[in-house]
């Protein structure tokens, strides 16, 4: 992972560089980014980070995690139970039994069989966004609670500040963004 970090003094820089680090490591993330970008200025207390994700394993889906059998499934990786358990009881509710601790009745035609099979049981990217925003929260100052985000498919950008955040920042914020999906 590579942090660029701009603005501030050269001792801020180095220290808020550190901190991505170790932060992303912390968490378990560092291998799931590609870039950092941060951008600090102290003394208009604007503080500006983007996180460019790099790849993620596929999204799980029931056949990935189950064997399939004519109107039932066996979990064939345990720590998947709950949340099987319930993408599948939001979709099909009463017609899906717990019959044992790793083994799903279900009353389906086949045509609703074979689209249980498709379901998604687990998203790693929504847990790594959750976690890269969990470290942004941890990197960004105490002081820096107004936040704007700035939505991408690759990225995860915040501007923080400790006031109320000017239009004029959004648009910078939003310049630098153009600018790092260009170049990093």
């Amino acid at each position: 992972m590579e942090v660029q970090v701009e603005g501030a003094d050269e001792f801020a820089r180095a220290s808020y560089a550190k901190i991505c680090q170790d932060t992303f490591r912390d968490l378990g993330v560092r291998t799931s980014i590609d870039h950092t970008y941060l951008y600090l200025n102290p003394l208009e207390h604007r503080f500006l980070i983007s996180v460019k994700i790099g790849r993620v394993a596929s999204p799980l889906k029931v056949r990935d995690v189950t064997q399939a059998e004519r109107d039932k499934l066996k979990i064939s990786d345990e720590k998947y139970a709950p949340k099987l358990l319930a993408v599948l009881w939001d979709s099909y509710g009463a017609r899906v039994q717990q019959v044992g601790r790793l083994e799903i009745g279900l009353k389906l035609d086949e045509k609703e069989f074979e689209v249980v099979k498709e379901l998604v049981v687990y998203d790693p990217r929504e847990d790594l966004i959750a976690r890269i925003l969990d470290g942004i929260d941890r990197i960004l100052p105490e002081g820096a609670r107004v936040r704007y985000p700035l939505p991408s498919p690759s990225r995860v950008t915040i501007l923080a500040s400790e006031d109320p955040i000017p239009e004029e920042w959004k648009r910078r914020a939003e310049e630098m963004v153009r600018a790092l999906e260009n170049h990093v």
